[in-house]
């Protein structure tokens, strides 16, 4: 395959004379011919030769699969006790690890643990009414 030849970019363009923007793309593209660069680079990720979408690479590791189902549990989980929050509260709260019947959720800061605190049993209860395994809630305050 030969590579056409460099355009002359050391003469600037005559006075009042602007260069074309396809003549400035094909200089652009022909240097980085020049440089090596005739393909364009390929940008799906790759999975053992084959290109995947990230969620699906995860459902098809066995220990990963098991992370996502932990994680989408957990989220699920704060949306059936989300409207019992509340509405200053409901975006601040996160949902974060679930070990067995123990679920924990991140919490901004001291003021909002402490009126968690109050709330957790009914929390607790609402959960199991909803069909999830969950004998207790516990705080933690997010970033420590």
């Amino acid at each position: 395959m030969t590579q056409p030849p460099l355009p002359n970019s050391s003469k600037p363009p005559a006075t009042g004379e602007l260069a074309s923007p396809t003549s400035t793309h094909r200089s652009a593209l022909a240097a980085y011919r020049a440089l090596g660069y005739s393909k364009v680079p390929y940008s799906a990720p790759l999975l053992r030769g084959k290109p995947q979408l990230a969620a699906k690479a995860i459902s098809n590791a066995p220990i990963l699969a098991h992370l996502l189902e932990l994680a989408r549990d957990s989220e699920q989980r704060l949306y059936a006790i989300k409207s019992l929050l509340p509405p200053q509260f409901r975006d601040a709260v996160k949902p974060s690890t679930l070990e067995g019947e123990t679920w924990c959720l991140l919490v901004p800061n001291n003021s909002v643990m402490a009126k968690l605190k109050q709330m957790l049993p009914a929390l607790a209860a609402h959960l199991r009414s909803k069909g999830f395994r969950v004998q207790t809630i516990r705080l933690k305050i997010e970033g420590k």
